[in-house]
C-alpha cells in the first residue's frame, strides 16, 4: 500500500519526488489525537503520515512480520471482526502475489541489549508523554522480527 502511495505522490509531484529519510538524525512528527478520533483515522492518513514523515519504502517493508504476527494475535481475539480481517487478509494476499514478501533489513533483525543512553532516553520519553492530559502511548508486544512468517 505504502510503494503505491509512494510511486502515486512520485506522480503528483514530479518536481518534488519522495526522498526517504537516511540520516544519522531524523526529523519524524508524531500524530496526536484525541481517543476517540482514533476509529477515523483511515489507511489514507497512515500513508499520509508515513509519506509526510518520509519514511523509507524498506522500513515499512521491514514491519511486514510483525503485522502478520499482530493480525495472527487479533484473529484469536474475541473482539475482532471477522469482516475486517478477511478484507485485510485479501488484500494482504494480493499483494504478496504481486510485490511477493517483502524483504527485512537484516541488520534490524532480532534483539539487541539497550543500552544505558537507551535506557534513559526511553524513561525521560515516557515520562513526558506521561505528563500529557492523553496518553499516546501504543500498547502492544514485541517479536522477533526480520523472519518471513511466509515460509
Amino acid at each position: 500500500m505504502y510503494q503505491e502511495a509512494v510511486a502515486s505522490y512520485n506522480a503528483a509531484f514530479p518536481d518534488q519526488p519522495m526522498v526517504a529519510q537516511y540520516r544519522s538524525h531524523l526529523n519524524l512528527m508524531q500524530v496526536h489525537m484525541p481517543d476517540k478520533m482514533a476509529q477515523n483515522f483511515s489507511d489514507n492518513d497512515v500513508l499520509h503520515v508515513l509519506l509526510h514523515n518520509w519514511i523509507p519504502l524498506d522500513w515499512v517493508d521491514h514491519t511486514y512480520t510483525y503485522g502478520v504476527v499482530y493480525l495472527e494475535q487479533q484473529f484469536h481475539s474475541p473482539m475482532m471482526s471477522m469482516n475486517i480481517f478477511h478484507k485485510i487478509d485479501d488484500e494482504c494476499l494480493q499483494r504478496l502475489l504481486h510485490y511477493g514478501t517483502p524483504p527485512a533489513i537484516p541488520q534490524w533483525d532480532g534483539w539487541r541489549e539497550i543500552s544505558e543512553d537507551d535506557y534513559y532516553c526511553l524513561l525521560f520519553k515516557h515520562d513526558k508523554e506521561h505528563a500529557l492530559p492523553y496518553s499516546p502511548e501504543a500498547k502492544g508486544l514485541y517479536y522477533y522480527i526480520g523472519m518471513d512468517p511466509n515460509q
